[in-house]
């Protein structure tokens, strides 16, 4: 019997001092880990905001969050060029061919015309995001990356003899690359 009281008391001590704790502070509990979300995903409601927020950083030089940003934006802007030019296709399609109701015929001209007022915008960011991307990595001496970058912006966008386009920029900051400055 007394070991059986002992055993109980040593218990019952073991239970309350795990409970509770010195002080009257609770026991403290475990952080859990936590998944993080990605809140810098880049869509049509932030596009404008996320290029000017990449404008500011490289103003301050600060290249690596400037780049993660660029690159969402290269990439949603893309994609977003890509479907608008699959779909068009579809519609232009179906807009021509004689078996398509006239009344289909004229929803679909409304949504040709809406899909054609998304391509100059989308276009812009696109090549911005271009010229930003090769801009970046130039100035991470990454020159690999920012030659495949500027490279595309010049073929994509229209040539400019202006000192101050960004035509010329990217031309110049791709011949420093690889070493041709004053060349052509």
């Amino acid at each position: 019997m007394f070991f059986a009281v002992v055993f109980l008391l040593v218990t019952t001590v073991t239970f309350v001092s795990g409970t509770f704790c010195p002080g009257g502070a609770a026991p403290e509990k475990k952080a859990k880990p936590t998944a993080e979300k990605d809140t810098g995903a880049v869509n049509d409601a932030n596009l404008q905001s996320s290029q000017k927020r990449v404008d500011e950083l490289l103003k301050k030089n600060e290249y690596v969050t400037s780049l993660r940003t660029s690159l969402k934006i290269n990439e949603y802007t893309r994609e977003v060029l890509a479907t608008v030019k699959v779909i068009k296709g579809h519609y232009e399609k179906a807009v021509n061919d004689p078996a398509v109701p006239t009344k289909d015929k004229e929803q679909l001209y409304l949504k040709l015309k809406g899909l054609n007022q998304l391509i100059p915008r989308y276009t812009t960011a696109y090549e911005n995001s271009l010229y930003n991307l090769g801009y970046i990595y130039a100035k991470r001496n990454e020159s690999e990356r920012a030659r495949k970058y500027l490279t595309e912006y010049l073929q994509t966008t229209p040539f400019s003899t202006s000192r101050d386009s960004k035509w010329m920029k990217a031309k110049t900051l791709l011949l420093e690359l690889y070493s041709l400055e004053g060349e052509f």
